[in-house]
């Protein structure tokens, strides 16, 4: 779900904009306030409001567009308005909703007006792309619809639609890319070293655009350096890069052809699994040498299937680790996040003069503004926790597949095992047979030569006596 708006004037302007009937198949308005007979007096009417208190934008104008694959209901559509609407800090204020709907897709715009009329204040409109990325992932998981992110900055967004795009190209979770990126820069004590150890795991630093640097993966996929490193900005890491020579990096196109000339990564190998010979033929009979195979395969077998639990045991600690750094840097992410949000929103020089006469002229505005801020803080901690529950859920499905992907390639080690003992038996038992049988025939020839031997002596008779001299 995407959701976008902005603080506006021009009310006439807007009215023509959400009553065009020539660029949607359909145009409904569905809330306006009573006081009004159309929403362009409604607009108006607000606007000169506003201005009233100096301020050059009275309205603020949002849009709420669903995915295209999803259709939503009249509750849906007034859910999402409502909790847009505390969101954002409008909280009854007076509001016009219209549908529009083009190609079987809609989509609604709301409009509320700005001016706090208790106060003749115009309610901020700070933070506001926090509070439609805050409402679309509430949405989303709400009515099961999947998660889309648009226009994103580092610290808003840190997975963007296009990255999500670019890593069904690459092969690779974003998220997991992300944390690799962000756990070697850490790792490094300056920009030479990040680059190097880049390197050395299959990623080019290359020159950018605005003087910036970036990466390209063995796909040929192009990725913003500052962008991959969470907590980053352009300017923080030209300063961390200061030791390296952008003019001596590569363009995006060397790097890309760098990247062809690399061999494929090849999956991991499996540790030597533990071997002993198979027992030799040492005169035995040919059921006592198979019962001796068998007895030694069994074994053989079960000394593999050890080593495999040794293996995998040794391998989920190995990333129970590394979950474990990584879900304490992402506690240390949302400290800073909570931290940061506090530090903003925290009144100061004259904002807090206002408050405080505020607050002596009207305790329960002040009160009620009071309560607003909390639950916008609340709100921000519940968003910080589901993303710090989500990468922790992240890391763990990671992990399954790490070591589904290990268990898959034993149990291939164990059958090819299998089939070779298979092999080496039935060639054993062919030569044991091709042996007994050469051994017969020449038991056979040896009896027949015997047996011709004795038959000559008995034709010719006894030798004659030999004579006397």
């Amino acid at each position: 779900m995407i959701i976008k708006g902005k603080s506006r004037g021009g009310p006439k302007q807007l009215e023509t904009h959400l009553q065009r009937v020539d660029t949607n198949e359909r145009v409904e308005v569905l809330e306006k306030p009573a006081t009004a007979a159309n929403i362009g007096d409604a607009f108006g009417e607000w606007q000169t409001i506003a201005e009233g208190t100096r301020g050059r934008y009275g309205l603020y104008h949002a849009n709420i567009d669903p995915d295209a694959s999803y259709s939503m209901t009249a509750a849906q559509w007034t859910r999402a308005v409502d909790l847009l609407e505390r969101e954002l800090g409008l909280d009854g204020q007076p509001r016009v909703v219209v549908l529009h709907e083009k190609n079987d897709r809609q989509h609604i715009h709301v409009v509320w007006q700005r001016t706090d009329i208790d106060t003749m204040t115009l309610l901020s409109d700070s933070n506001n792309y926090d509070a439609h990325k805050r409402v679309a992932r509430a949405l989303e998981k709400e009515f099961g619809h999947e998660a889309v992110v648009t226009k994103p900055t580092e610290e808003r967004a840190p997975i963007s639609h296009a990255e999500w795009q670019q890593a069904e190209r690459s092969g690779h979770d974003p998220r997991a890319f992300k944390d690799q990126v962000t756990a070697l820069f850490h790792a490094s004590e300056n920009g030479a070293a990040l680059a190097k150890t880049l390197d050395d795991h299959g990623l080019i630093v290359a020159q950018g655009d605005r003087r910036d640097f970036v990466i390209v993966d063995q796909a040929g996929e192009v990725y913003s350096l500052a962008r991959q490193i969470k907590g980053m900005t352009a300017k923080d890491l030209r300063g961390f890069m200061a030791d390296v020579d952008a003019d001596a990096l590569p363009t995006v196109a060397e790097a890309k052809a760098l990247q062809e000339q690399r061999p494929a990564p090849e999956p991991k190998p499996l540790s030597d699994a533990p071997a002993a010979s198979p027992p030799i033929d040492d005169g035995k009979s040919g059921a006592k040498l198979d019962e001796a195979l068998r007895a030694w395969h069994a074994e053989d077998m079960q000394r593999l299937a050890d080593f495999h639990a040794a293996e995998r045991d040794r391998i989920g600690a190995m990333l129970d680790q590394e979950i474990a750094a990584k879900v304490a840097q992402s506690d240390a992410t949302r400290t800073a996040a909570l931290e940061r949000y506090d530090e903003q929103a925290e009144r100061k020089g004259f904002a807090r003069v206002v408050d405080a006469v505020i607050e002596f002229i009207s305790p329960a505005w002040a009160d009620r503004r009071q309560a607003q801020r909390e639950e916008a803080r609340n709100t921000v901690v519940k968003a910080l926790d589901r993303e710090h529950a989500e990468e922790a859920a992240r890391l763990e499905a990671s992990k399954k597949v790490e070591l589904d992907d290990l268990a898959e390639r034993q149990a291939q080690q164990a059958r090819d095992r299998e089939l070779l003992f298979g092999e080496d038996l039935a060639r054993r038992t062919r030569d044991y047979e091709e042996a007994q049988r050469f051994a017969a025939q020449l038991a056979e020839q040896q009896r027949q030569r015997e047996q011709a031997a004795h038959e000559q002596t008995q034709t010719a008779g006894p030798e004659p006596p030999t004579s006397a001299r």
